[in-house]
């Protein structure tokens, strides 16, 4: 983005997918530095987006049903993270853009061991199955330290390491194809085979008043916590 707007003098530059994957994109370029988070640092970033849709959705039943077409989505992209330094890899993205080669060469693959942090190897789990325990446990707990602890309970736990040992690295390799979107047919308007148009049920309605209700309702807890020198969302 950066050498865009020095290179064209343009006002502004759109972000991509890249905001999926590391949607702390921004503070890096308001901040002109690269961000190293640590994983406590990215499970506070993916508990703050829940919260958010808590704040969208409300934190009810219909909210959380509402919140699961998205949330455990979200971490499709977000499982992709990688560390990987401008001045390593600045060079290589002017060839071809990194979002289009999730293999990236010197990046290893992360698996469970004895020198990697079990949340590390949670976190990068490609599975479905892992995204929507990872985002229940986003949802349900009720604070950043509560998150991550449960987080760290899950990556150690029996029911993870099935969906290790069951994992398929063809459908891994599937949902790549899928989630880069790059059309094998050149023609406009038509989606490339990896990515078929579909439409999605719609979800469950609320009243007006409901609506309203719930609103309201997030919007004095927020006051309340601010009044009393808190945070929101809360830590």
């Amino acid at each position: 983005a950066k050498r865009r707007i020095q290179e064209s003098n343009v006002d502004s530059v759109m972000v991509g997918r890249g905001a999926l994957t590391k949607p702390w994109i921004f503070k890096e370029f308001n901040d002109d530095e690269t961000w190293k988070i640590s994983t406590q640092e990215r499970i506070e970033v993916y508990r703050t987006l829940a919260c958010y849709m808590k704040d969208h959705f409300g934190d009810d039943e219909m909210g959380k049903k509402k919140s699961w077409h998205f949330l455990p989505w979200h971490f499709e992209f977000l499982s992709r993270h990688v560390n990987l330094p401008e001045e390593e890899y600045s060079a290589r993205s002017k060839e071809q853009p990194l979002i289009q080669n999730r293999s990236v060469v010197g990046v290893p693959k992360m698996e469970m061991s004895s020198d990697v942090n079990p949340l590390d190897v949670l976190l990068a789990n490609r599975s479905p199955d892992a995204h929507h325990l990872i985002a229940n446990v986003l949802w349900e707990s009720t604070s950043n330290k509560e998150a991550e602890q449960k987080l760290a309970t899950l990556a150690e736990s029996r029911e993870f390491r099935e969906i290790l040992v069951n994992g398929s690295a063809d459908a891994n390799t599937k949902q790549d194809q899928v989630l880069t979107n790059l059309p094998t047919n050149a023609k406009k308007g038509k989606a490339g085979r990896w990515e078929k148009r579909r439409g999605r049920k719609p979800g469950p309605k609320r009243t007006e008043e409901e609506i309203a209700k719930i609103r309201l309702e997030r919007k004095m807890k927020k006051e309340r916590i601010l009044a009393e020198g808190g945070v929101w969302p809360p830590p």
